[in-house]
C-alpha cells in the first residue's frame, strides 16, 4: 500500500538531482501560491505586503531558471 511515510522513506534513495528538483518544485509552487494570495483581490492589503510580491516573483524566476538548468 502506497503511504506518504513510504514516499519520505524512498525520497532518500531517489539521485540527488531529483531530490534538489523536487524541492524546488516545492518553493515554485508555494511562490505561486504566496503571489495568488497576495494578488486576491478579496482581501486587503497591509502595505508592507505588497511590497513583498516583487521578490517572491523574483524567487519564483530564479528557482525556475535553476530548474531549467537541472532539467536540460
Amino acid at each position: 500500500m502506497y503511504t506518504e511515510e513510504l514516499d519520505v522513506f524512498t525520497e532518500s534513495r531517489l539521485p540527488l538531482q531529483e531530490r534538489v528538483v523536487d524541492k524546488l518544485a516545492d518553493i515554485m509552487f508555494a511562490s505561486d501560491m504566496i503571489i495568488d494570495m497576495l494578488n486576491d483581490q478579496r482581501f486587503e492589503k497591509a502595505q508592507q505586503l505588497e511590497t513583498v510580491v516583487p521578490a517572491v516573483k523574483r524567487i519564483y524566476d530564479e528557482v525556475n531558471g535553476l530548474m531549467r538548468k537541472l532539467t536540460d
